[in-house]
């Protein structure tokens, strides 16, 4: 009992991280969309065309679609939820880190590494611990 008590706990942890990133996203997807200027411009990070930042913002937006599915059944779309850690948010810290440090961008893009990392750590302590609870009880509750 107690262990599947802690599996639903972490079952809506993940949920909650998950929903939060989303949120999170949608800070910039709006903004990104119809206001890229002004929300670069407080990153200090200026573009001479601003309809690749607005683009940006849509495949964000869309790519934050398929993040609800896990949030709301992680048992049936368990992949879409570890899809959402590796490549989806590891692949935004290692780019915008990349970004700065390698290519001498603004930086105003750590922003993706913060945003992108905040999320990707927790959701993956949420993954690995419904994993090891779930072999746990397949392993009929043996440590």
């Amino acid at each position: 009992m107690i262990r599947t008590r802690s599996l639903s706990t972490w079952k809506a942890r993940h949920a909650i991280v998950v929903w939060i990133g989303v949120i999170l996203n949608l800070c910039f997807v709006l903004p990104l969309i119809f206001c890229p200027e002004w929300l670069l411009s407080l990153f200090g990070i200026v573009v001479n065309q601003v309809i690749w930042a607005q683009f940006a913002g849509l495949l964000l937006g869309i790519l934050s679609i398929f993040y609800i599915p896990a949030s709301i059944d992680i048992d049936r779309y368990r992949i879409f939820a570890w899809l959402q850690v590796f490549p989806s948010r590891t692949a935004g810290v290692v780019f915008f880190l990349l970004a700065v440090t390698v290519f001498d961008q603004p930086i105003g893009y750590i922003t993706g590494v913060l945003l992108d990392g905040s999320v990707a750590i927790p959701t993956l302590i949420c993954l690995l611990n419904i994993s090891r609870l779930e072999q746990e009880l397949a392993d009929g509750g043996r440590s």
